[in-house]
């Protein structure tokens, strides 16, 4: 039995995606076989994708994250700004399947809160991280800043 957190299980049923829950043991096992991994535990905070420990064949440790799948690009968008970024400003991607919507990551240790940073202490780190990923990327196949600027406003005025 995989457990999945309640925030990941809310957002699978609001974008119409109960089979990808019903199919993720399925598709964990396939991917601890075709990876050569070992899924542990899922991370709790988690939003947006199952997200799990991993052991590597050779002992080492990595994050195994599957999307929960939804309309448009969310899983090759994030493929793609991870492989361009290669680990400057966040987890370096280790492998991918984008149509499986899977990703192994490198593991980086304790999550900010965690640690127990205050927010105060947590948004400086995060807003540096992010301006280190977040820089144009010309004929990258991402949409531009405007671009998801519309769609946001599309999505709250819709929503």
């Amino acid at each position: 039995m995989i457990e999945v957190p309640a925030v990941v299980r809310n957002k699978a049923a609001a974008v119409g995606a109960s089979n990808w829950l019903e199919d993720l043991p399925a598709l964990v096992a396939g991917l601890e076989r075709d990876w050569g991994i070992a899924i542990g535990r899922p991370f709790a905070g988690a939003t947006e994708a199952f997200v799990a420990e991993a052991t590597l064949a050779g002992g080492g440790l990595a994050v195994l994250k599957l999307m929960v799948p939804r309309d448009g690009d969310a899983a090759r968008h994030e493929t793609i700004v991870l492989r361009l970024v290669n680990g400057k400003g966040c987890a370096r991607l280790l492998r991918s399947d984008e149509a499986r919507g899977a990703m192994l990551l490198e593991r980086l240790g304790p999550s900010l809160h965690d640690l127990g940073l205050p927010l105060a202490q947590r948004l400086p780190i995060l807003v540096a991280a992010a301006a280190r990923v977040w820089r144009p990327a010309p004929n990258a196949g991402l949409p531009t800043g405007a671009d998801k600027g519309r769609w946001l406003v599309e999505f709250i005025t819709t929503t």
